[in-house]
């Protein structure tokens, strides 16, 4: 019997984030009925089947992970077959009996802002505050038995995209480009519930100047005692659960699966894009009503 590993990528949309609800759509869920399906595992225990993390309602992932074992050859692309278009395995990795995919060496999860004439220096400055081991009781949901976390790296950036990428074919090159992506790439061993979306309420305060340094720097050190500042989330949609890497173990990606769920997401992009050229259309119909009266 051998234990594989797995990173699923996923597109958050559609589903109840990760974790198995009655009688809603996740992630696990799917992964689970479709793993039995197949005939790789039967009952959860006996096939020690374990994730790396749960992400909330419409989060995406590039690389979350799970483990189990089974007595089966794992075919990455006869599962992928098997799953939905919004769920599919990019790489996979023979991993010791012991594996536990929750105990990883670094997690990356990106957020994207949108600019709109955000205090970039503001941004950064509170991002190195950031950097480091620091109690972060006030951005999270629930009490949790340790609050205290690491924060590795914090990279913010502005994505360069060529108009090779940005014309996946003829009709997207008229989407409406005007909103400039910001990426914050956020590095750490280990998060707490909703700690990142949490911190990107920060950054854009922050930002838009409705925060300054001062504050931040007491919300990172609270005092002892001092009730949870209460600070609101942001959208889900924009968080992307990007990797999650071991020590000592090397996933492969399937070239074949990578460029699938590709071609899936390319597929998506001109359908929102399609939708935005009919409601811009109506927009401006509606303008041209108003006109003639």
């Amino acid at each position: 019997m051998k234990r594989t590993a797995l990173k699923i990528a996923y597109i958050g949309t559609n589903f109840h984030g990760f974790q198995r609800q009655p009688n809603l759509r996740t992630v696990e869920e799917e992964l689970i009925y479709h793993l039995r399906k197949l005939e790789y595992i039967d009952d959860l225990k006996e096939a020690r089947f374990r994730i790396a993390g749960r992400t909330d309602a419409g989060v995406h992932s590039l690389g979350n992970v799970i483990s189990f074992q089974s007595e089966n050859e794992v075919r990455v692309n006869q599962i992928n077959n098997s799953l939905p278009d919004d769920i599919q395995i990019l790489a996979s990795a023979p991993v010791r009996f012991g594996f536990k995919p929750r105990y990883a060496q670094m997690r990356q999860y990106r957020y994207i802002l949108f600019d709109q004439g955000l205090d970039m220096d503001a941004v950064n400055e509170a991002a190195e505050l950031f950097k480091g081991t620091h109690n972060f009781t006030n951005f999270t949901k629930r009490k949790q038995k340790t609050t205290t976390r690491t924060i590795d790296d914090i990279k913010i950036f502005k994505p360069t995209i060529n108009e090779d990428e940005r014309c996946l074919d003829k009709n997207y090159s008229h989407l409406n480009n005007s909103y400039e992506p910001i990426f914050f790439d956020i590095y750490g061993e280990s998060f707490l519930w909703n700690m990142v979306r949490k911190m990107m309420r920060i950054f854009l305060d922050v930002g838009l100047g409705k925060m300054d340094l001062d504050t931040v720097e007491k919300l990172l050190n609270p005092k002892e005692g001092e009730p949870r500042a209460y600070i609101k989330v942001l959208e889900p949609e924009n968080l992307i659960l990007m990797d999650i890497q071991y020590d000592g173990i090397k996933f492969t990606h399937d070239d074949y699966a990578c460029n699938r769920f590709k071609k899936d997401l390319v597929s998506n992009l001109i359908n929102y894009q399609k939708t935005f050229s009919i409601q811009e259309c109506m927009l401006k119909s509606v303008s041209e009503l108003y006109t003639k009266e």
